[in-house]
């Protein structure tokens, strides 16, 4: 009787997939309709089971029918959902700590005409739901592992590269955005201008920032800036008008306002009350 026997090469998968599926959404929506979706600070892969729509960002539009499956790396602007004229069903994985290379801004869509494929992401999309839904032993680790399935079959089917965004990655970033806050915070800064210094798009940036901060790039630039005015308060005679203008805040009214929100006194009884020590 003949034998075989397959030899596996070992390979870090580990180190390549440190993906983790964050939530997964399923919508059902059952006529014609135009639904806004904000920025996503995930990675989205979004398989269509049935109908079809037009995905409309800024300045494209990809349509999307069913068994197509669109890839978002985590995006920057919100984008629309037109519906067709039959129920859409779609499928859409949140993941945390990736990104696919060369997928341009807009998205890219993928279709399953292989009957293969076809076999393969529903059925796998299938077991995630119902370790969702059941929440047996482990549960967590099984949708893991079923997206790793996903990932690789993506990666063998379409050529698509995983790009390992990890928390060393991401903490990184976000330390050189906080160090740009700390030496700029007297300029007009935005969540735009934050987004193009560091790089990163402004959803995952906001994200990713309050995660390890624990509050908005925005947040922390407001209290920089308030605890700099405490500074000029007690230690020179400048107004509070021109304390507003020095440290970037739009008007007098929205320091004081921010001012008292933070400190429960106005500039002036702050003032007043280190002056009186």
């Amino acid at each position: 009787m003949p034998q075989y026997r397959y030899t596996v090469q070992q390979h870090n998968i580990n180190s390549k997939f440190s993906a983790r599926l964050s939530h997964v959404n399923v919508y059902h929506l059952n006529q014609p309709s135009m639904d806004i979706y904000p920025g996503y600070p995930y990675t989205k892969i979004i398989y269509v089971r049935e109908g079809s729509a037009v995905v409309s960002f800024d300045q494209h539009e990809l349509s999307v029918k069913e068994h197509d499956i669109l890839i978002l790396n985590p995006g920057n602007s919100r984008f629309s959902l037109l519906i067709g004229e039959k129920p859409l069903n779609i499928i859409s994985l949140g993941i945390e700590n990736m990104s696919f290379a060369d997928i341009p801004p807009e998205g890219r869509v993928l279709s399953l005409t292989d009957e293969r494929l076809l076999n393969t992401f529903p059925h796998v999309s299938d077991f995630i739901i119902m370790e969702l839904q059941e929440q047996s032993e482990d549960y967590a680790v099984m949708v893991n592992m079923y997206l790793r399935i996903i990932l690789i079959w993506l990666q063998r089917h379409f050529g698509l590269e995983c790009v390992s965004t990890s928390k060393e990655k991401r903490g990184r970033d976000c330390s050189v955005v906080k160090e740009y806050l700390d030496t700029h915070y007297k300029q007009n800064l935005t969540l735009d201008i934050l987004s193009a210094e560091s790089g990163m798009n402004k959803y995952y940036l906001v994200h990713s920032f309050t995660k390890l901060y624990g509050c908005s790039p925005i947040s922390y630039l407001n209290e920089k800036r308030i605890e700099e005015s405490k500074k000029l308060l007690e230690n020179t005679d400048m107004s509070i008008a021109e304390i507003a203008s020095e440290l970037g805040f739009s008007s007098q009214s929205y320091f004081s306002q921010s001012f008292k929100k933070n400190t429960y006194m106005t500039p002036n009884e702050y003032r007043r009350s280190t002056r009186l020590l």
